[in-house]
């Protein structure tokens, strides 16, 4: 076993000099209620139109004596077969009139942002394809991922499925959108909406209309307006918005897989409100983006969340920083506290080791204090 970690080890280190682009994560993941330490690694090639990437997966339950294993952790009965923990982790095919792509999921925003709002499930692989026919965009969210190339399995990675639409009607951009939620235990059931946008003195005017159907069978409505405009380095969203009973703004965003199931998450707990919306962006390439996200109604009821990274150049032969945070909070500097219980929040301090291989240390706010967690892996570990 010491000899297998060292090979094992040496391989990591190796694939990091010959390859320039590579895949290399490690990372926990929990199945089953057991905590599986996951290794992965490999090349990742592109070749004109086309996406590779190979991947070797290992996995253990006990880093000092526990036995490694190929393939996806809890895989019943599990494999010490080296080919099963071959896989595919990214592949896709670009045609100009046809796309797809295999891989890590990215964050998905529709439409002004009103529902879909930056919606992403960390570590999952998913296939994204669409169409490109003249003014008429088409793309479909797919959550399903290879599990094992050896036997050609697969299995469903997430439970919201998403499609877009958007075209040129006259002198207006017309976006319609919509999501389904194949969960049984979530709450939601169908989401949909339409945006309609026109450009206007360097920003984009428009509105954006949605409909909610949950599980229960309650409907809510909601829209909103305003201006959206991207200057390069600045960003900037601002309008109104209106709400019926069980509609939630920004609903669909990094907080969703965490509340979907929730007992709070029902329509009874979100009545009719009329308020208003800014969000500001900052982008200074290569040194990071913020970008944060203010909801608020006229009973001084706030929503703020909030996201960024900030890369710090390497000096003295170092290879710089990577600052990584995150913040949602429903009750923002309620009874003048910054953080409380309401407060999810993380803070991730990263040093490259390789090319988007990192290690450091995770700050998680717990609602009452900041748990210090060691990390080592790929960006998605943030």
């Amino acid at each position: 076993m010491k000899r297998f970690k060292i090979t094992f080890l040496l391989i990591v280190l190796l694939t990091g000099v010959l390859f320039s682009q590579f895949y290399l994560n490690v990372g926990t993941v929990k199945v089953n209620d057991v905590n599986y330490m996951v290794y992965e690694f490999g090349p990742e090639f592109t070749i004109g139109p086309v996406l590779l990437g190979v991947t070797l997966q290992t996995y253990t339950s006990d880093l000092s004596t526990g036995q490694f294993y190929f393939g996806a952790p809890g895989s019943q009965p599990p494999s010490t077969n080296i080919i099963d923990g071959i896989n595919i982790v990214s592949f896709g095919l670009d045609l100009g009139a046809f796309w797809f792509r295999y891989g890590s999921m990215k964050q998905i925003t529709y439409g002004m942002g009103f529902v879909f709002n930056g919606y992403f499930v960390p570590n999952t692989h998913v296939l994204d394809a669409g169409l490109r026919l003249g003014n008429l965009n088409t793309s479909v969210h797919v959550p399903y991922r290879l599990k094992q190339l050896s036997n050609f399995s697969f299995e469903q990675s997430d439970s919201l499925y998403t499609a877009n639409v958007s075209t040129k009607l006259l002198f207006f951009d017309l976006s319609l959108f919509g999501g389904m939620e194949v969960d049984e235990d979530a709450a939601f059931q169908y989401i949909a909406g339409a945006s309609l946008t026109v450009p206007f003195l360097g920003f984009s005017l428009g509105t954006e209309a949605d409909i909610q159907m949950w599980r229960n069978g309650k409907i809510g409505y909601g829209a909103f307006g305003g201006l959206f405009g991207d200057f390069g380095v600045l960003q900037i969203v601002a309008g109104p918005y209106y709400a019926s009973d069980g509609f939630l703004p920004w609903a669909l965003g990094k907080n969703y897989p965490n509340i979907r199931k929730s007992a709070e998450f029902k329509p009874e707990n979100y009545n009719e409100e009329m308020g208003y919306i800014v969000k500001i962006g900052f982008t200074l390439e290569p040194y990071g983006k913020i970008l944060a996200g203010l909801k608020g109604d006229f009973q001084g009821n706030w929503l703020l969340n909030g996201e960024g990274v900030i890369k710090i150049p390497a000096v003295a032969g170092t290879n710089g920083l990577v600052l990584y945070g995150y913040l949602y909070d429903n009750t923002p500097f309620q009874n003048g506290q910054i953080l409380d219980t309401n407060s999810d929040a993380r803070l991730t301090i990263a040093y490259p080791l390789l090319n988007n291989f990192f290690a450091g240390v995770k700050y998680i706010w717990n609602g009452s204090n900041w748990i210090q967690t060691p990390f080592v892996g790929g960006f998605a570990n943030f």
